[in-house]
C-alpha cells in the first residue's frame, strides 16, 4: 500500500517508539520491583537482627516466651509473623493472620523465600540460631500486600505515561516529517511545471537540506542531458529530413522531367544511372545509420585481429595521396615499424579513411597531414594532424553527432552524407576505445586511443 513519505516515518518512529518505551518500561518496572523487595528484605533481616539481641539475653529470651505479645504489639500490623521454633516445638507463634507455614530448612546464614501458598504472597526470611546448646529456625514474615498495590499504582501509571509518550512522539515526528519534507512537495511541483516546451527551464529550490539540494542538482543535470538529447533529436530529424529530401527531390525532378516529352534510349538510360546513383547514396546512408544505431545498443560484435598498423597506413596513403594533390596537399606517415594493433580491419581502415577524408576535405591548399602512432604500457594512440586548421572551441564537444556541421549552410558533403565522425565514435566504442579531437598550434588533431 503506497503512503507518504511523512505518515512512513510517522509509523516507523511510532513503532521504534514502543519498542524504546516499553523497553525502558519494563526495566523501571523491574527495578522498582526489585527496590521494593530488597527494602522488604532489609526490614525482615533488621527483625531477624533484633530478635537474636534479645535471645542473647536469657532474661529476655524467657520474657519473650512467656509474653509473645508484647513484641506483637511492637509489630503493630497483622500482615507481620514471627516465629520461633525447634525441632520438638514452637516456643512463639505470632501470626495474626494464621498464614501457613511451608517447611523451611535449617541454614546457619539469612535465606529469603516467597510463600505463595496463602491468596496474598507472604516474603519470609529464616535463620539457624543457637542458644543455651539449642538449635532454633528463626522465621519473620511480611505480606507483600503493600507493596503490590505500590507496584501496581507504579505500572498504571507507567503505562499511561508510556502510551502518551509513544503518541506524542510519533506525533511529532509525523509533523517534523510532514515540515521537513516541504522542500520534496515543492520539488514535485517545480518538476510537474516542466514539460517539452520548457526543456530550458531549471529547479531553482533553495533548501537547507543537503540530500534534497543535491536531488535538485542530480535533476537539472538530467534536464541538461534530455534537453541535449532532444535538440540532437531536433536536429537529427531536420538534418536526416534535409539528406532525405535532397536525393527525393533530384529522383522526382528528373522523373518529371523525363516524362515531359519522349525520350530517346540513351536519355533514359542515363536518367535510370543517376537515379542508380540517388538510390546508393540513400542505401550507404541508411546503412551507416543502422551501423549507428546497432553500436549504441549494443548489437554488434566484432572479432580483433593482431594487425600491423604501418601496412594499414601504407594502403590507405596509396589512394588518398591522389586525392590529396588535387590541393597541392602532402601527407606523412611516422609509424614505428613493428607496431602491432589488436583491431577489426575493416573498421580500422574505416575510421583512419574518414579521419583522412575530412582532413583531405576540409585541409588548405599546400597544406600537410601528418599521421603518427605511439604507444604506452595501457594503450595505443593514432594521431591525424591537419596542418593550419583550427575548429572554434564550441564546435569541438558536438563533432561526433549525427549530420553535425560546422558550417550550416550544407554545403560541400563528404561521401558519408555526414555520418562520418559519427561512424568513427562508433567504431572505437566497439573496441572499448575512445576518439578525440584538440586543437594545437600546428593544427587540429583527431585521435584515436586504443587499449592493449
Amino acid at each position: 500500500m503506497k503512503m507518504h513519505l511523512g505518515t512512513r516515518l510517522g509509523i516507523a518512529f511510532g513503532l521504534i517508539s514502543c519498542i524504546v518505551f516499553l523497553s525502558i518500561g519494563g526495566l523501571s518496572y523491574h527495578n522498582m520491583q526489585q527496590m521494593v523487595l530488597q527494602q522488604q528484605d532489609e526490614a525482615l533481616a533488621l527483625r531477624i537482627s533484633r530478635i537474636e539481641i534479645f535471645l542473647a539475653d536469657q532474661q529476655s529470651f524467657q520474657v519473650l516466651i512467656e509474653h509473645p505479645e508484647l513484641y506483637e504489639n511492637m509489630l503493630g500490623q497483622e500482615d507481620n509473623l514471627l516465629i520461633l521454633k525447634n525441632a520438638q516445638n514452637t516456643l512463639i507463634d505470632i501470626n495474626p493472620l494464621d498464614i501457613t507455614i511451608p517447611l523451611l530448612d535449617y541454614h546457619s546464614r539469612l535465606n529469603y523465600q516467597n510463600n505463595k501458598l496463602e491468596q496474598a504472597t507472604t516474603r519470609l526470611a529464616f535463620k539457624q540460631v543457637s542458644f543455651n546448646g539449642q538449635t532454633y529456625q528463626l522465621i519473620a514474615g511480611k505480606q507483600l500486600v503493600a507493596g503490590q498495590q505500590v507496584l501496581k499504582h507504579y505500572l498504571t501509571k507507567l503505562v499511561i505515561y508510556t502510551l502518551l509518550g509513544i503518541i506524542l512522539s510519533t506525533l511529532l515526528v509525523w509533523l517534523m516529517g510532514h515540515y521537513l519534507l516541504r522542500s520534496m512537495r515543492q520539488l514535485i511541483y517545480a518538476t510537474q511545471q516542466i514539460n517539452v516546451q520548457q526543456l530550458d527551464q531549471r529547479i531553482e529550490l533553495p533548501s537547507r537540506t543537503i540530500e534534497v539540494q543535491q536531488l535538485t542538482e542530480a535533476m537539472n543535470a538530467m534536464l541538461d542531458r534530455i534537453q541535449q538529447g532532444y535538440e540532437q533529436l531536433a536536429r537529427f530529424s531536420e538534418d536526416i529530413s534535409h539528406e532525405l529530401r535532397t536525393p527525393l527531390n533530384n529522383l522526382m525532378g528528373q522523373t518529371q522531367i523525363a516524362l515531359s516529352k519522349s525520350r530517346s534510349r540513351d536519355e533514359l538510360e542515363n536518367l535510370l544511372y543517376s537515379h542508380l546513383e540517388e538510390y546508393e547514396r540513400l542505401t550507404q546512408m541508411i546503412e551507416n545509420m543502422l551501423f549507428i544505431a546497432r553500436v549504441e545498443h549494443g548489437h554488434y560484435q566484432i572479432e580483433k585481429q593482431t594487425l600491423e598498423l604501418s601496412q594499414i597506413i601504407e594502403d590507405l596513403l596509396a589512394y588518398f595521396e591522389f586525392l590529396a594533390e588535387e590541393k597541392n596537399m602532402s601527407i606523412y606517415a611516422d609509424i614505428p615499424a613493428q607496431l602491432n594493433l589488436s583491431a577489426h580491419p575493416e573498421h580500422l581502415q574505416r575510421a583512419l579513411a574518414n579521419l583522412l577524408s575530412n582532413a583531405v576535405q576540409y585541409g588548405k591548399e599546400n597544406g600537410e597531414i601528418r599521421i603518427t602512432a605511439t604507444t604506452t604500457e595501457n594503450s595505443c594512440r593514432i594521431d591525424v594532424l591537419t596542418a593550419g586548421v583550427q575548429i572554434p572551441e564550441q564546435h569541438l564537444a558536438h563533432l561526433f553527432e549525427r549530420f553535425y556541421q560546422i558550417d550550416s549552410s550544407r554545403h560541400q558533403k563528404a561521401q558519408t552524407g555526414g555520418l562520418g565522425l559519427a561512424i568513427v565514435q562508433s567504431i572505437m566504442q566497439l573496441h572499448q576505445g575512445e576518439v578525440q579531437v584538440n586543437n594545437h598550434p600546428q593544427g587540429v588533431v583527431f585521435s584515436l586511443i586504443f587499449p592493449t
